[in-house]
């Protein structure tokens, strides 16, 4: 299993991104539905990687939660 960003665009509060940890592709996947503003789910193989885009994230200014 992979570990996995969400970067969510809502057109009223901008984007941000939010930490969903491991989980499956299909699990994944429904991630990316929304009713409104859009869903993009950004994959890593390890946990290495997926710690450093949240620190790059962070040091760029964008919101994490």
């Amino acid at each position: 299993m992979n570990y996995w960003i969400k970067s969510r665009y809502n057109p009223q509060l901008g984007t941000f991104f939010t930490k969903m940890g491991q989980m499956t592709k299909k699990d994944a996947k429904e991630c990316e539905k929304s009713l409104y503003g859009s869903n993009v789910m950004l994959s890593f193989k390890t946990v290495e990687e997926y710690e450093e885009k949240i620190k790059e994230l962070t040091k760029a200014g964008n919101r994490i939660q």
